[in-house]
């Protein structure tokens, strides 16, 4: 496992104000730090009205010269902690990864939950009923993930990002050595028309996971469909086929406990589900 230590980047334009917005985040890599700050000038403006993009830019350069010329990180940390001005940082923190492939995905995940300023108006995602259902199932045998640091005790991310500029996340991840995707579809629908696109989408997703975590990532493709429904989806399993090391049909009972005694014996949990 990589472990590293981080701090927010806190900015307070207005001591006599008292007004403060995270800006930044600076993690102290081994010989370096990685500084990441906003170039939204809107949540600056919220705060004095004046401050502006290029202020945080020369925050960040000032940083990253600090972390140069310092020697050691220890050093370049006690300089950053020693600012008593406009910026400051955060208590430090802490991430874990299992491989340094993870490493820009996190820090971006970090960067967007802590520091990105939200949208005026944010999505609302659609959770489908069959993801529902095995969260449920999952979080039933202790096998949830609550974050993505789990993933080192062997239980299931939950929605994991794969790819954020192109937008594939995994449905469902897990890692035992190797990583295993779970991609799920609900074919229990009225119109079938529309996810022949949502199982290329899956398939792709597959691709993109093993780009991301390896080729030897595993593939489960987990599907809903009733007896009739299976007969006028033979196109979309034959394409899932081609993709997934193996696929279920959750509405039939022996298949819906052979993907979760699968995942269980995967996790180290061996158990049979009935």
């Amino acid at each position: 496992m990589l472990k590293f230590k981080y701090s927010i980047i806190k900015y307070m334009p207005d001591p006599r104000r008292g007004e403060i917005v995270n800006v930044g985040l600076v993690v102290f890599k081994p010989n370096q730090l990685d500084v990441h700050v906003i170039n939204a000038s809107a949540k600056l403006r919220m705060l004095d009205g004046s401050s502006s993009v290029d202020d945080i830019e020369s925050l960040k350069s000032a940083m990253e010269e600090i972390g140069a010329i310092a020697g050691d990180i220890e050093t370049a940390k006690g300089i950053l902690r020693s600012f008593k001005l406009a910026s400051f940082l955060s208590e430090e923190a802490e991430f874990v990864l299992d491989n340094i492939n993870q490493y820009d995905q996190r820090v971006r995940s970090l960067f967007n939950l802590l520091v990105k300023p939200h949208a005026s108006k944010e999505r609302t995602v659609k959770t489908h009923r069959i993801l529902t259902n095995i969260k449920e199932r999952f979080e039933s045998l202790d096998l949830l993930a609550k974050s993505t640091d789990d993933l080192s005790r062997h239980k299931v991310v939950y929605n994991y990002p794969l790819n954020e500029k192109s937008g594939f996340h995994a449905d469902f991840l897990l890692k035992n050595g190797k990583f295993h995707i779970t991609e799920a579809i609900d074919f229990n629908v009225n119109d079938l028309n529309s996810k022949f696109k949502e199982t290329s989408l899956k398939m792709m997703t597959f691709m993109e996971g093993r780009k991301a975590l390896g080729e030897d990532t595993g593939s489960f493709f987990v599907y809903s469909a009733s007896m009739a429904t299976k007969k006028e989806i033979t196109s979309h399993l034959n394409l899932a086929s081609d993709y997934s090391d193996q696929i279920f049909n959750l509405d039939c009972p022996k298949e819906n406990a052979r993907y979760f005694d699968t995942i269980c014996s995967l996790a180290g949990q061996n158990r049979l589900i009935h």
